[in-house]
């Protein structure tokens, strides 16, 4: 006999997924938005170590708790490679003959940012170039502006993780000098709808010389969002919350299988 989920015959939606979802609702219909989680460790500004919580499980931030912590994106050589491996054994695998699922496309990329002060804004705009042709790359001229942050703190995995909504305006090319630069070498995997970027990181040698390792999750296509958004509220069936649950499983699972450091 197959069991009924409840006894109301339903399952019950993962507290922190809804969470999430009601939050990336709220944006995700924005023009030229930009959907992202980046993983990292928050650290507690009083005690310079990580942050911590009498919570064994998954917690979202409060404001309050924000305020009190910083989220360090970056990770140690150690982690970077050990994400570098695990992706690169999954791309064998999706490759495979036998393989019956959707296949992990691979990219890298090396590029440089410049960023301009803009008059008027406290924002910059920033302009991405190929380091081999030092052609501008596409859609590589842009002023990101940031909307919100939904800070979650995991103290049974090794990173937090950060889901942020920008927006990023398309501009023309500036006529002023850069105020920055930073370079990029960059492994892009994209698999079901998302592309998981692992990045290292280099400023101006006379700024900022150490290399910073990264890696972000981000949707590849918001407008599928926002799409599945109308549905919902037209009352139509609806792949919002499976989008949503896919995004987060794959968050909970970078964030797991990290390096315990």
């Amino acid at each position: 006999m197959v069991r009924e989920p409840s006894i109301f015959n339903m399952k019950a939606i993962d507290d922190v997924v809804r969470h999430v979802g009601d939050f990336i609702y709220q944006h995700c219909d924005k023009a030229n938005v930009e959907i992202e989680a980046k993983f990292g460790i928050f650290i507690d500004k009083y005690t310079q170590q990580r942050f911590s919580l009498p919570a064994c499980t998954e917690t979202i931030l409060t404001y309050e708790m924000e305020r009190n912590t910083r989220f360090e994106s970056n990770m140690p050589l150690e982690q970077h490679r050990h994400f570098n491996k695990m992706f690169n054994d999954l791309v064998s695998k999706s490759n495979a003959s036998d393989h019956k699922g959707e296949r992990i496309r691979y990219k890298h990329t090396r590029e440089t940012d410049r960023f301009y002060a803009i008059q008027g804004t406290r924002n910059k705009w920033r302009v991405t170039t190929d380091q081999q042709t030092g052609a501008i790359v596409p859609n590589g001229i842009v002023e990101k502006v940031r909307v919100a942050d939904l800070n979650v703190f995991s103290p049974k995995s090794p990173l937090d993780y950060r889901i942020s909504i920008n927006i990023e305006i398309p501009r023309e090319k500036p006529t002023s000098e850069p105020v920055y630069e930073r370079n990029k070498d960059r492994l892009s995997y994209k698999h079901g709808g998302f592309t998981f970027d692992l990045t290292q990181v280099k400023g101006a040698k006379d700024r900022e010389p150490d290399v910073r390792h990264e890696l972000e999750l981000e949707v590849i296509d918001p407008t599928e969002l926002a799409r599945e958004k109308t549905k919902l509220e037209r009352k139509e069936p609806s792949q919002y919350q499976a989008i949503i649950e896919t995004m987060m499983n794959n968050i909970r699972l970078l964030s797991r299988k990290a390096l315990k450091l």
